[in-house]
């Protein structure tokens, strides 16, 4: 059986690696011209950590991670408001928890490939036609001309999926905002890694939030660039349109956010990645033999996490269905109608969060203080954490 699957992402690489356990033939486009470099810091925890094993991926990615101490929060004058040890979500999900860089969760997937796998890089799916009957291959066609044939396409292309587009609609019908643009980078700063230590920065400011981690963690040599590397995201209040200079938006905020987030205001990369925070709503996930899978499919947004746990597990979990002996078609309608009660949870987590994820009001950053401060109680630690990991059901 053959397959080709569109992005190499963490959905995409990961789906590849879980068809070519049972033997298919995967072919993966993807849009970059080589490994995405840039990204989040992700809390890893929830259904993927038992599919990472599953797929042999699982130490890798846990010696790739690291465990933080406590999240501070500071407001705009530089002064602590609040802290919440991290040490319980540890305790929370049995140990099964650690942050890890987007870039190298792909790393290790990617590395976890076959040979035979084929990579292409830069290339654009433009066409996708499906031959009536059973068994017709699906013809996949490239920006380059090439066509590929395929007995499943698989749209692992993210939130703004271009398979999706061409199978299922304009990408306006499946999305839903949030009501955030989120921004993303990784940045050299030695002096602040070695402040921020095991200690995550979150900042407490109204209508925005920026998040801060040393990367490096005293292990400079087993980092890619070396000693003294930061990691740092920035949420913003924000409708569809996106600012036309990312860069300078995300230095205009950082300004805002006290003295830790300005000293990054002047590293900002050009090419900083920037976007709308939505989840992708799609009321049928294919067409014939065509799947999306991941976010886009179920993109649950980084109000509720998860969202690179639910990829790796949503790729064992199709592995299952196609690997009992089912028919096709049959084997991807179990394998949607399953995987969505999973999912839709989750989803629904994340809308939930979406108006209380940053202070709007004063008073909205006075209870959110008020609770950091309660957090302090070990009972009220244990039910905030439970409700950020979602711990009862994992």
């Amino acid at each position: 059986m053959r397959a080709v699957v569109s992005g190499a992402g963490i959905a995409g690489l990961s789906h590849a690696l879980a068809l070519t356990r049972l033997g298919w033939e995967v072919t993966v486009v993807e849009v970059a011209p080589g490994p995405r470099r840039g990204g989040y810091m992700i809390d890893f925890f929830g259904p993927g950590w038992a599919a990472a094993e599953e797929l042999g991926v699982l130490e890798a990615l846990r010696a790739g991670g690291r465990v933080y101490r406590s999240a501070r929060y500071v407001d705009a004058r530089g002064r602590q408001t609040g802290q919440l040890g991290l040490d319980t979500f540890l305790r929370t999900t049995g140990g099964r928890y650690f942050s890890i860089l987007r870039p190298e969760i792909e790393e290790v997937l990617r590395e976890a490939l076959p040979p035979e796998v084929v990579l292409r890089h830069g290339r654009v799916i433009t066409r996708i036609d499906q031959e009536p009957g059973a068994g017709a291959p699906v013809r996949v066609g490239l920006d380059d001309g090439t066509v590929l044939a395929a007995d499943l396409v698989l749209g692992a292309d993210g939130l703004h999926s271009g398979v999706r587009r061409l199978v299922l609609g304009e990408e306006g019908s499946f999305l839903r905002p949030l009501g955030y643009h989120t921004a993303a980078f990784t940045c050299t700063a030695p002096h602040l890694a070695e402040r921020l230590g095991e200690d995550v920065h979150l900042t407490d400011v109204r209508d925005g939030q920026v998040g801060v981690f040393a990367v490096d963690l005293g292990r400079p040599d087993e980092r890619p660039g070396g000693a003294g590397v930061v990691s740092a995201f920035v949420v913003t209040r924000g409708g569809v349109d996106l600012p036309s200079d990312p860069q300078a938006a995300v230095r205009r905020e950082l300004v805002r956010h006290g003295p830790v987030a300005a000293e990054l205001v002047d590293r900002v990369p050009p090419d900083v990645y920037l976007d709308v925070v939505a989840q992708s709503v799609v009321p049928r996930w294919r067409r014939g033999r065509v799947v999306v899978v991941g976010d886009a499919a179920h993109a649950v947004s980084l109000l509720a996490g998860q969202g690179a746990s639910l990829a790796i597990a949503g790729a064992t979990a199709l592995a299952g269905q196609l690997g009992g002996g089912r028919d096709l078609d049959e084997a991807l309608t179990a394998y949607e109608t399953s995987w969505r009660s999973v999912v839709e949870p989750v989803q629904a987590t994340g809308r939930r969060a979406a108006s209380a994820f940053v202070p709007r009001t004063r008073r909205d950053q006075w209870l959110r203080r008020l609770v950091l401060r309660a957090a302090r109680l070990p009972w009220v630690d244990r039910r905030l954490t439970a409700s950020i990991t979602g711990a009862a059901t994992h």
